[in-house]
């Protein structure tokens, strides 16, 4: 399978204060000042394919300017799933809180088909490999993306 399902990233501009730890986080649509990881019931736009930007310490960004890279919906995507569900091919997946795919569909905005092995079940959250505080990275999970709502 190519990379990104064969969609080339694209830069966005993240809103002032938020952040993006790695790939796999669903990214919301435009607010007023930029975009921001996917809300329980908000329109997802793409996936995060790294960190946003960090300054020259090593910082995640939280500045005016912060971007991060963003592969727009469509073809099969890895994204980050919240912890402990059970994933079988053809289970619908939703966007969740802090960017996060998961099965609870009350409200939610449906991002896709689940695409990968029988009987997934996903791990605890954990902290990323940046140093970077906070266990908000979950397992990454194939979804087909060509069916995301946007309305």
């Amino acid at each position: 399978m190519a990379i990104y399902g064969g969609n080339d990233p694209t830069n966005m501009v993240l809103k002032t204060g938020e952040t993006i730890k790695g790939p796999g986080k669903i990214i919301g649509v435009y607010d007023t000042t930029g975009v921001t990881p996917s809300a329980a019931n908000g329109i997802g736009i793409g996936v995060s394919v790294g960190d946003s930007t960090r300054t020259a310490a090593g910082v995640l960004q939280t500045t005016v300017g912060a971007t991060v890279g963003v592969v727009p919906f469509g073809g099969v995507l890895y994204i980050q799933a919240v912890a402990a569900e059970t994933w079988n091919p053809g289970a619908l997946v939703y966007a969740q809180a802090s960017g996060m795919a998961g099965q609870t569909s009350s409200s939610r905005k449906l991002i896709g088909v689940y695409v990968g092995e029988a009987g997934l079940v996903t791990a605890a959250l954990v902290v990323n490999g940046a140093g970077d505080s906070g266990a908000t990275e979950g397992t990454m999970i194939p979804v087909a993306t060509s069916g995301a709502v946007t309305a």
